[in-house]
């Protein structure tokens, strides 16, 4: 159970002692490395790519129309009125 604090507290029927001693069980297994962020972040990306290739079909594919010049003004207006 998390509360609003942060705190994760043990679920009901366990005694503190025991969850403190359940959630540290692993605490000492050494890892093959720790990962930054950047590093998770860059293989999920990886994945992500080998994914989309893997299942690229030709038959699939579909054209995308360019935008109309009147819809091309339109977003440039909107640009504008942001800047």
């Amino acid at each position: 159970v998390v509360h609003l604090a942060g705190v994760i507290e043990p679920p009901e029927g366990m005694q503190e002692e025991e969850y403190e001693v359940w959630i540290s069980i692993d605490e000492d297994i050494p890892v093959a490395a720790t990962l930054t962020s950047f590093e998770i972040w860059q293989a999920v990306c990886e994945q992500d790519q080998a994914i989309n290739i893997d299942d690229f079909d030709e038959d699939e594919c579909f054209e995308v129309n360019p935008p109309t010049n009147a819809e091309m003004r339109q977003a440039l207006d909107i640009l504008k009125r942001g800047v």
